[in-house]
């Protein structure tokens, strides 16, 4: 108590809205959060976090719980003076004191996650929970942009927890986005392991080495051998996307793995970029390697990390280029052949070829995974036609991903498409764009096949060598550069 005033005096001086900076000689400026977190973690009766919320403001701060579940499960609010407050739709209003707010309060994070047993929201298997950050830690309002807010949380013997945020010291940091758009964390009894990953970039020709983290939680309900198995898979499809990508695809991310019964092999996955690259996976409890490897939706939602959330309706783009780039990794890692790739296209394609005459920012359901994945054949081709074969989709998606609009942002599709098109050095996907968005040119999906020499015979995929895009089409699959082979489990 004898700090408490010094702190808010020296708090209160950066002003209540804008972040300041600390700076040595030389050095650049490092920005002090708005607003702290600490947390402690504990295991009684359920897991239960305590949450001391501190922010420096000259005005009140309004913490807003997301829905009426997750307010329902705050308990015992109170400010800095210890004085009890209750909310007004789901919303606490703290006043501060000295330039400093504060707020405690208790949360049932186990009560929470049975209640609403979601994937998508939060949900508890034996003794561990994923959940999204909003699902447990309220958002302070009265700013007027997102604040930064550090984390710190405190876990009993046995607990454990993890972000996708980035660390800053002993912190995980919030930044740019709100509670409410932050990622997946993972708490209490569970499996949690870091797989050292190549920084996004980091493999191209004369780049420094460098080395990101992957965190992987696997919650309770699969024996210790199939965790082995499971940490194996992801190791493996994280080597093929760095193939692909030329390095991994985010700095940092956590990665959610939740055991169902309600299926064998892999469920329903699920990307939150928010703040921090996090992904989550449903894995059926009897861990099958086969099916592990013969499955898609992990290097799919991989896919989702090396890009920023398209803003606007452009989901689309999104799942276009997921759905486009995963047979490809998966071709390239020699876990597919080039043959079955196509005739996945072939087969599928004509799935979302209603959008383009509807324009795709209309695309509903099935459309926006196929109509946006034969967008992305088309800027493929394009690419390699403007630039004689020297680039592709790869430089444009990984160029914007090394060019900073990475998987933790929001963007414009205009501010993705110029980003890409720097980095091919041609100007393919915004005319694409002009022509299939804005102006819903339709396209002739025979006469594309008919052009890269493309035909099914017998139920079989046939590749014509001498047709007229047969040049192009050569390098779509495998690639222009030399692919490196990641052996599946039971190869080596």
């Amino acid at each position: 108590m004898v700090l408490r005033p010094l702190i808010a005096a020296l708090l209160s001086l950066a002003g209540a809205v804008s972040p300041i900076g600390v700076q040595l000689a030389g050095a650049q400026p490092v920005a002090v959060p708005d607003c702290t977190v600490d947390g402690t973690l504990t295991d009684d009766d359920g897991l239960k976090i305590d949450v001391v919320y501190r922010c420096r403001s000259s005005g009140a701060v309004s913490f807003q719980a997301d829905g009426d579940r997750v307010a329902g499960k705050v308990m015992d609010f109170r400010d800095g003076a210890g004085h009890a407050l209750l909310p007004s739709a789901n919303v606490w209003r703290v006043e501060p004191r000295d330039g400093l707010v504060e707020a405690r309060y208790r949360y049932d994070l186990t009560g929470f996650a049975r209640a609403v047993d979601s994937t998508s929201v939060a949900v508890q298997r034996g003794g561990g929970v994923l959940a999204i950050l909003s699902a447990w830690l309220l958002e302070p309002r009265g700013y007027d942009r997102p604040p930064i807010i550090d984390i710190r949380m405190t876990t009993a013997p046995g607990l454990v927890f993890a972000a996708g945020l980035p660390r800053v010291g002993d912190a995980w940091r919030l930044t740019g986005t709100t509670v409410r758009f932050a990622g997946y964390t993972a708490l209490g009894r569970l499996a949690l392991q870091d797989v050292a990953v190549a920084l996004p970039g980091s493999l191209r020709p004369g780049q420094p080495a460098g080395q990101g983290v992957l965190r992987v939680a696997i919650l309770d309900g699969v024996s210790e051998a199939g965790r082995a198995e499971l940490m194996d898979w992801v190791r493996r499809t994280a080597e093929a996307q760095t193939n692909y990508w030329q390095g991994f695809t985010a700095r940092q991310m956590l990665l959610g793995l939740v055991p169902t019964t309600a299926r064998r092999g892999i469920g329903y996955g699920r990307t939150v970029p928010g703040g921090g690259t996090t992904v989550m996976v449903e894995v059926g409890t009897d861990v099958d390697r086969r099916r592990l490897f013969g499955d898609w939706v992990l290097t799919h939602e991989f896919v989702h990390t090396g890009m920023p959330f398209i803003r606007g309706r452009n989901t689309w783009f999104m799942e276009g280029a997921a759905t486009y780039v995963e047979p490809i990794i998966r071709a390239r890692a020699g876990w597919k052949t080039e043959e079955e790739v196509w005739r996945e296209w072939v087969e599928s394609m004509p799935q979302g070829i209603g959008a383009f005459s509807i324009g795709l920012a209309n695309a509903s359901g099935r459309q926006n995974y196929w109509g946006g994945a034969t967008f992305m054949l088309l800027a493929d081709l394009a690419i390699r036609r403007a630039t004689s074969g020297a680039k592709g989709l790869e430089d444009c998606l990984a160029g914007a991903l090394w060019g900073g609009l990475d998987g933790s942002l929001r963007a414009g599709l205009e501010e993705y498409a110029a980003a890409c098109d720097r980095a091919t050095g041609t100007g393919e996907v915004a005319a694409l764009i002009e022509r299939h968005v804005t102006r819903a040119e339709p396209v002739d999906l025979a006469a594309l096949w008919r052009e890269l020499g493309i035909s099914m015979v017998g139920g079989r995929v046939v590749l014509d060598d001498q047709a007229p895009g047969a040049r192009w089409r050569r390098t779509i699959v495998m690639g222009s550069r030399p692919t490196k082979r990641v052996r599946l489990p039971w190869e080596s």
